[in-house]
């Protein structure tokens, strides 16, 4: 059995306990941290983007993405290759009427040309005979029809390691490599359009999100921010009881992030449809990079340019979820990433110079702090000084580094004043 079809079977099977069914079930109901915000995302994006009245939800689950449909009026069936599943979707649907049954991804037990759409949520990003699976999903719908699906991006991964000139896969965990429990497929916007034409399929659009969803929804321009990590999952969490804060978010996450690049984010939603469209695929891919090209340059009309209108509305929006400090102190923990000194022009351009300084000054005392906390840990390593801080064989080096940071902070500080009179 080769290695992707030992991955295929492990994932096949991995879903068909009922503890993990239930334990799945139970999350899903649950408003905790970004997962309200994720949701939805993910729904919204999948309600916008079919057509027509007959939708087919491949593995299914537990219906969160497709139940909504049903319950706005669309008909809908869904395959799953668990039972347990589909007998907890059951209970999830209650008397809203949905047709289930198994079967496998790859080869739907449905007739050709019989669905309007296709919905997939986290399930193409499991396996790596995708390409088999969007074939066949392909010959379910009908011409016009549309599949709508979540990816990981591979782009994502390149951008990041290119800035930090690193390869892509170093930024990933040994157990995201190599553990079978953590593979996460990863695709670019070429590789879709690759695999959309060979089936017959264009591209209507490519919709990064999960810039601020945490947890398992990594966005590595933010490794190194106060919103990565375990701090930034706690910051976040507040979004399942701050109404105002889960606003910012989805704003963040559909009005900003939503329209940039799939280099941008981890993660992002594929729109094919049914056409023979080459120019479709083309001016989708087109975007796509020419939004990179303008981060590139660094300069903020070149970036308001390639992302269109949509960016105009910005500006009033961000600073009305400014005057909420919660908002502000979310942005500031995202702007302490390194990386945020790509986005700066951009922001300057939407805010101005000076509400942009404002918004940026938690990222430069975060460097502040870093150069005082270097410096404090490092001076005492000159050998002319080791032996005088040595005393009865013991370092006293370490037992100085608290005040010493305060008397440094401070000195910065005061300079500062003295600068700025």
């Amino acid at each position: 059995m080769s290695t992707d079809d030992a991955l295929v079977s492990f994932k096949t099977d991995a879903w068909k306990g009922t503890e993990m069914v239930a334990g799945y079930a139970q999350r899903m109901h649950e408003n905790r941290g970004t997962n309200r915000l994720k949701n939805d995302v993910e729904v919204d994006l999948c309600r916008e983007h079919v057509v027509g009245d007959r939708i087919l939800d491949v593995g299914i689950g537990t219906g969160r993405g497709s139940l909504p449909l049903a319950r706005a009026g669309k008909s809908i069936a869904g395959i799953d290759i668990s039972q347990a599943m589909l007998d907890q979707c059951r209970r999830e649907a209650g008397d809203t009427p949905i047709e289930l049954m198994t079967g496998d991804l790859t080869k739907l037990p449905v007739a050709d040309a019989s669905f309007d759409s296709i919905v997939s949520l986290n399930v193409v990003v499991h396996f790596p005979n995708w390409r088999d699976a969007i074939a066949d999903w392909a010959r379910v719908v009908r011409p016009g029809g549309r599949l709508v699906f979540d990816v990981h991006s591979s782009d994502h991964l390149e951008a990041v390691g290119a800035v930090r000139c690193v390869p892509a896969l170093d930024l990933l965990t040994p157990g995201q490599r190599d553990d079978p429990m953590q593979f996460m497929l990863r695709i670019g916007a070429r590789d879709v359009a690759d695999a959309a034409t060979a089936s017959g399929l264009c591209v209507r659009a490519l919709i990064p999100y999960a810039a601020v969803l945490g947890g398992g929804n990594v966005n590595y321009w933010l490794r190194d921010s106060r919103l990565f990590g375990y701090l930034g999952d706690r910051a976040l969490s507040w979004m399942a009881v701050d109404p105002k804060l889960l606003a910012f978010g989805s704003f963040l996450e559909r009005d900003v992030v939503g329209n940039l690049s799939t280099s941008s984010t981890g993660r992002y939603m594929v729109v094919l449809e049914k056409t023979s469209d080459p120019a479709a695929t083309a001016a989708v891919l087109a975007r796509n990079a020419a939004i990179d090209r303008a981060f590139a340059t660094g300069e903020a009309q070149a970036i308001r340019s390639a992302i269109g209108p949509a960016s105009d509305g910005w500006g009033a929006a961000l600073t009305q979820h400014l005057e909420h400090a919660p908002n502000r102190a979310l942005l500031a923990m995202a702007l302490c990433a390194p990386a945020a000194a790509l986005v700066r022009p951009l922001v300057e351009g939407v805010l101005g110079a000076e509400a942009a300084r404002r918004a940026y000054d938690g990222h430069t005392r975060a460097r502040v702090d870093e150069a005082a906390l270097e410096l404090i840990q490092t001076w005492r390593c000159d050998s002319a000084l080791t032996e005088h801080l040595r005393f009865g064989g013991v370092d006293l080096g370490p037992t100085l580094e608290y005040d010493l940071l305060h008397d440094v902070l401070d000195a910065h500080f005061f300079s500062a004043q003295r600068s700025a009179g």
